[in-house]
């Protein structure tokens, strides 16, 4: 099969365009490894055992776990958000 021709402006928006979103990518694994490595010093630096106080319950945990569930629970909701602002674009 025989390709069209591709003209410069379109090629040069096309590049533009895949640097762009490499640029967008590695800043995006940058913040990424920066948050987990952020995650990993408070873990590393309190591992003492805590109160956690619920609304009907207490219950005595370690301060690691409780990072730890704190973090996942931002990521999923994050990812919740993102998910719901995608799917309210996309109806309109």
């Amino acid at each position: 099969m025989a390709q069209e021709p591709v003209t410069p402006k379109a090629h040069t928006q096309k590049a533009r365009t895949d640097a762009q979103r490499d640029t967008r990518q590695i800043v995006r694994l940058v913040a990424y490894a920066v948050g987990l490595i952020l995650l990993i010093a408070f873990i590393v630096g309190n591992s003492s055992s805590v109160r956690v106080n619920f609304v009907f319950f207490s219950h005595s945990a370690s301060l690691i776990w409780v990072i730890v569930i704190a973090a996942v629970l931002g990521v999923l909701v994050d990812r919740l958000v993102i998910a719901l602002g995608k799917r309210r674009r996309s109806r309109k």
